[in-house]
């Protein structure tokens, strides 16, 4: 019997872990259908490259559905380069409606320049004046209105400019057509501010009765072409729908376009061709990975079921080892610490999972190891020790061993007069291979190292 206490035995902070062996990147080849295995194209042992084909299966119905589908999807695009010319004459007419557009829109900027530099502008002393043009006509409480819509006008024409001269038949004519439309909008605001003008002038003006009458016949005009102005670009906009729409019904038409009917049974014969080439693949059994076959169980003239595992291909010089640790162990571990596999030689733990696996209810840690006495399969044992940090310093932490566990706590042994004396202890957090007695234990207290198999009264000698 080997008695021991706290204080003899320091902090025993082990923790031993059982993980598995496995390569890096590994793969299972299984066959997704039933049939019987025509060729076995590797052996086992051998090294084979990501893509090669390693068992197929009895396919030549597979193969002739697939020359069939070819078939009919080059028939289908034979039929669709026969639809096209319905759709090109619409595209063209589409296009000519684009260019007749950009000539709208431009002569719109035009219409708006000429009314205001060749007619607005004759009652301006300086009609270019950006800050402060000044009016010749009598203003008759029209002064500041006039001032300051001519002022906008300005800057409008300036802008409007450079846009009808970056227009070409892709752009936005909706777009345009709106912005053109509001600045004629401004500018009838204008030419209806000098018609009141004109219909309130008095005898004292420097203007006769018929000059301004002359005038407000003239501004009429000038507002019925700008309104008309208005219609035209209305009508452009009709006229671009119309010619889209037009393209719209000759692609939708069965002599029509690439697209629609033509292309819709286009995409059906390619649809029928993918599906003809997929159940094909199915019988050609390829590796995804490079690697070494680990396992090839079948032989030419097996007939095997669907989900049939065929071969197994590793990197077998890329092993890593896979544990699980509990809540108890985990809070120790951390990436980038040193294990010790089998108590001989060491690893690095390069991967711990950031979730809790749901079939094991533990947390999966990876450590990798270049040592060559492992081999893909092994199943190894891990050790560790935490650290000072991991282990509260006021802890009093004895063997697992030592403990009589009950429904609550437990409780120890100690030697009085060459007899088993028990006596109770209230027990903390398990940590390895070690618990936490929280009371009924001192640091210097003696205690039986191992309770197993033991009862209370039996009668020991004590080995040193």
């Amino acid at each position: 019997m080997q008695l021991t206490s706290v204080a003899a035995e320091g902090s025993r902070n082990d923790i031993s872990l059982v993980g598995t062996v496995r390569s890096f990147t590994e793969a299972a080849i299984t066959a997704e259908r039933g049939g019987r295995v025509t060729s076995v194209a590797a052996t086992i042992g051998s090294t084979v490259q990501a893509g090669q084909v390693l068992v197929s299966l009895e396919n030549a119905a597979e193969r002739a559905a697939v020359l069939q589908a070819e078939g009919s999807y080059e028939a289908a695009l034979a039929a669709a380069a026969q639809s096209a010319i319905g759709t090109d004459e619409a595209a063209t007419n589409l296009r000519a409606t684009r260019n007749q557009a950009v000539t709208t829109v431009r002569t719109a900027y035009t219409t708006v320049d000429n009314v205001i530099k060749n007619n607005v502008d004759q009652f301006f002393s300086n009609p270019s004046n950006p800050v402060n043009p000044e009016l010749t006509i009598n203003g008759q409480g029209y002064s500041s209105s006039l001032v300051q819509q001519r002022i906008q006008l300005q800057s409008i024409l300036r802008d409007w400019q450079d846009r009808t001269a970056a227009l070409s038949p892709t752009s936005d004519f909706a777009a345009e057509t709106n912005y053109a439309k509001s600045q004629i909008d401004t500018a009838i605001r204008l030419v209806d501010t000098f018609i009141e003008l004109f219909s309130e002038q008095d005898r004292f003006t420097k203007y006769s009765e018929a000059q301004i009458a002359g005038f407000a016949s003239t501004f009429g005009s000038l507002r019925s072409n700008l309104i008309a102005q208005q219609a035209q670009l209305d009508a452009v906009v009709s006229s671009l729908e119309a010619a889209r729409d037009a393209v719209r019904r000759a692609e939708l038409t069965a002599a029509g376009g690439t697209t629609s009917a033509a292309d819709a049974q286009v995409k059906q014969a390619l649809g029928s061709l993918r599906a003809a080439q997929a159940n094909l693949a199915k019988t050609i059994l390829r590796t995804p990975i490079t690697g070494t076959v680990n396992e090839l169980p079948v032989r030419v003239g097996d007939f095997i079921g669907a989900q049939t595992k065929v071969a197994e291909v590793a990197n077998n010089n890329a092993l890593e080892i896979v544990t699980y640790a509990g809540d108890n162990e985990l809070f120790a571990l951390q990436v980038g610490d040193t294990v010790t596999i089998e108590d001989e030689f060491t690893g690095t733990i390069t991967t711990i999972s950031p979730a809790v696996d749901s079939q094991t209810g533990k947390t999966e840690v990876r450590i990798a190891s270049d040592n060559p006495a492992i081999k893909n399969g092994d199943t190894v044992r891990i050790t560790t020790s935490a650290s000072t940090e991991d282990v509260a310093l006021t802890d009093v932490r004895v063997p697992l061993s030592a403990i009589k566990f009950e429904r609550e706590d437990g409780y120890m042994f100690r030697v009085v007069n060459e007899r088993l004396e028990k006596f109770p202890v209230s027990l903390g957090s398990v940590f390895g291979s070690t618990v936490a007695v929280t009371d009924g234990l001192g640091v210097t207290d003696e205690f039986v190292i191992d309770a197993r198999g033991l009862r209370e009264g039996d009668e020991v000698e004590i080995v040193e």
